[in-house]
């Protein structure tokens, strides 16, 4: 896994929000992100429109990083299990 761009973050917390898949080095949208947490938080990964997260989505944890392929994916969509948890999306080069 090769990671040479800053990821982007967030703080999840009571209700969805997003962040925008990052650019990868070259600037364009990046092909495949990590997902990192500080503690557990659902995710799902969709677009502006279509990912919005819930109880019944993937679980991400700070012992369990979550490698994403993001070919028409835009956004990843994130909310708190049990307490707000920063969460950072990290392009990962080709």
């Amino acid at each position: 896994m090769k990671i040479t761009t800053i990821g982007t973050g967030a703080t999840s917390g009571a209700t969805s929000a997003q962040i925008a898949v990052p650019n990868d080095s070259t600037g364009a949208a990046a092909r495949k992100v990590l997902v990192t947490v500080e503690g557990l938080t659902y995710i799902i990964p969709g677009s502006a429109t279509t990912a919005v997260a819930t109880t019944s989505c993937i679980v991400v944890g700070p012992d369990s990083p979550l490698v994403l392929d993001t070919i028409g994916i835009t956004h990843i969509a994130h909310i708190q299990l049990t307490a707000a948890q920063r969460v950072t999306v990290t392009p990962i080069e080709a």
